[in-house]
């Protein structure tokens, strides 16, 4: 949806929906003032809504879910989340896309995860596997919920048949990382490279890659060893690397610095400096992990070459991402809060910290209740 400047006036441009061949179906008009063009538009919008341009119960799922996704998913996401959600919601098109919306029941629903579940796939080596896993599936109903109360809102249906549906399990998280000295012996494989420095920054603050990538030197608060998170790095096809919001709003935050990661930092802005000054003024280095000319490091860069060097060191397989689960796990064993962890992590809720690191947690708390013994036998 959108109105523009053209040659003799102005243009309005709206979305309706994608056919079922895939087809974007739109309107357009020409309009000498832009007052004009903004009217249309927006009655435009309100007969498609109020049934006028076939935007009812009638209509096909496929073109719901597109609309939904163009109007709404599009208008309110970060780019990463519409990637994700495009690909969860193209799992319900392919599957119950030709039923008219309000046609859909509960049954189609609980149909569609059980084919999810039983779909399989063959990699290049001919290992069978499924395509799905238990966490996926997952995604795709919370997401396929979501749209369906939308049409709610919208009166298009009267009930969500996604919600009576059967909610899919979740797959038992087998997170990896690494021991203190694990991690501490890849650093020393690779250092002197240009991943050193964020593995080293992970390691001690557990911030995540695309963070990493769009760290830059005005973040760094030598004087109060702080690290400040208020931008995130993303690549998008055809326009490369982006600095964009960080993941939520509560990525927003501070980190704490080791006196570690301080010194290490103050040393690579020391040769950042020296290095400019050999090579003349036109060098600026803004980010913090960056080539020598400068540019920032991008973040599929970081987490490609991450797993490349672990294979080529013979390391315990773990993801760039595992870096920061290793961050956390350590601070859980040495006794940390879930709060305290939630709060470094820069998690929305407590309890998303605690799903995520269920058996570090549980853990814990044995612990905990082991130490309170101790404590009662040493009375009596």
């Amino acid at each position: 949806m959108a109105v523009y400047k053209t040659k003799g006036g102005y243009k309005a441009d709206v979305y309706l929906y994608t056919d079922e061949n895939g087809k974007k179906i739109r309107k357009t008009q020409a309009f000498k003032l832009q007052r004009d063009a903004k009217e249309w538009e927006a009655q435009i919008l309100r007969d498609y809504k109020d049934g006028v341009t076939n935007l009812n119960g009638n209509m096909p799922l496929r073109e719901y879910l597109n609309y939904w996704y163009d109007t709404y998913v599009m208008a309110n996401t970060k780019y990463q989340t519409q990637k994700r959600y495009r690909t969860l919601i193209d799992c319900v098109i392919d599957q119950l896309g030709h039923l008219q919306l309000k046609g859909v029941k509960t049954a189609h629903v609980d149909r569609l995860y059980a084919d999810l579940k039983q779909e399989m796939t063959t990699l290049k080596d001919g290992t069978v596997k499924r395509r799905y896993a238990d966490g996926t599936i997952l995604k795709v109903h919370r997401v396929f919920r979501q749209a369906m109360e939308k049409a709610i809102a919208w009166e298009m249906i009267a009930r969500n048949p996604v919600s009576y549906a059967m909610t899919p399990k979740d797959d038992k998280r087998d997170i990896k990382t690494w021991t203190l000295k694990e991690s501490y012996q890849f650093l020393s494989l690779i250092q002197g490279t240009v991943m050193y420095l964020p593995c080293f920054i992970v390691l001690h603050t557990g911030l995540r890659a695309g963070e990493v990538s769009a760290l830059r030197w005005e973040d760094i608060d030598f004087d109060n060893n702080l690290l400040y998170v208020n931008k995130s790095a993303y690549e998008k096809t055809g326009e490369g690397t982006i600095l964009g919001e960080p993941k939520t709003e509560s990525s927003k935050d501070s980190v704490a610095m080791t006196s570690s990661l301080a010194s290490e930092l103050k040393r690579v802005a020391k040769n950042q400096k020296i290095h400019k000054l050999q090579h003349g003024v036109s060098t600026r280095f803004e980010y913090v992990c960056c080539w020598d000319d400068g540019r920032p490091l991008r973040p599929n860069y970081i987490s490609t070459r991450f797993g490349a060097l672990v294979e080529m060191h013979n390391m315990k397989k773990i993801t760039f991402h595992g870096l920061r689960h290793t961050h956390a796990s350590l601070l859980f064993e040495l006794g940390e809060s879930s709060h305290a962890i939630s709060k470094r992590l820069r998690h929305s809720r407590v309890s998303t910290t605690d799903d995520i690191y269920i058996h570090l947690t549980e853990k814990a708390e044995k612990n905990t209740a082991q130490l309170f013994d101790q404590a009662v036998k040493q009375i009596n």
